[in-house]
């Protein structure tokens, strides 16, 4: 019915290069992007303009979320460095595991290789995810840079599960968790940091919670939301 009442507005020319997709309901049509449609013969921008016009009329959402949850570098040697608000870190890891089980929404444990010598040595105990997490039988990507993106297969699997939002938890705040960010944040991804749900250590310059502050308010509203775990729904 939708994309009958659709057609009814566009002129022939149109009407027949949709045709030619075979859609049957208007979900089918919307799976084709805005440079796609204008691929095809008879389409113009007029047409775009009225899709969208119609999409916004029925307040139909033409990009719907599919949500994914990265927990990032959550291992044992990063644990026993005592990162900031630790066990707060582990029930609220916790919490949004057990938030996006229950709605059967994908979760990916991300998993650091510092190389040998390395606390986080491929193979090491410490290199384990750590047993505090909630951890069941969710895909590990495996990763030897700070961007969990870099020479790894996470984006082809988001892009197979046709993820387009990422929630982001874990450590090290100002490391792997910010260079992870910015690099779905580049790749188009909408992302949310959960405020209680990424830190880090103390370094020679910053405390950690000045670290996790800094980045809470001054960096990362620029590429993603920022929340509270109650937030989340």
């Amino acid at each position: 019915m939708e994309l009958n009442a659709f057609l009814d507005r566009i002129s022939e020319p149109a009407r027949r290069a949709i045709e030619q997709l075979r859609c049957t309901k208007l979900e089918d049509l919307l799976r084709y992007s805005d440079k796609e449609l204008l691929a095809l013969h008879g389409l113009g921008p007029k047409t775009i303009r009225l899709l969208n016009e119609f999409l916004d009329e029925n307040m139909i959402d033409r990009n719907p979320r599919k949500s994914a949850l990265l927990v990032i570098d959550v291992q044992e040697a990063l644990l026993d460095e005592n990162p900031h608000n630790k066990e707060e870190l582990i029930q609220n890891i916790n919490t949004l595991i057990r938030l996006y089980r229950s709605k059967k929404h994908p979760i990916f444990f991300i998993r650091h290789d510092g190389g040998n010598g390395d606390t986080l040595a491929y193979g090491e105990d410490g290199w384990q995810i750590a047993k505090a997490m909630d951890y069941k039988d969710e895909p590990i990507i495996d990763k030897r840079f700070n961007s969990a993106f870099k020479d790894t297969n996470l984006e082809s699997s988001l892009q197979a599960l046709k993820i387009n939002h990422l929630i982001l938890a874990g450590m090290q705040t100002e490391y792997c968790v910010d260079a992870t960010l910015k690099s779905a944040f580049e790749k188009g991804y909408q992302c949310v940091v959960v405020k209680g749900c990424t830190s880090t250590v103390d370094n020679p310059w910053l405390k950690a919670d000045q670290l996790i502050d800094f980045y809470e308010q001054a960096i990362w509203p620029n590429y993603a939301e920022i929340i509270q775990v109650n937030e989340l729904k």
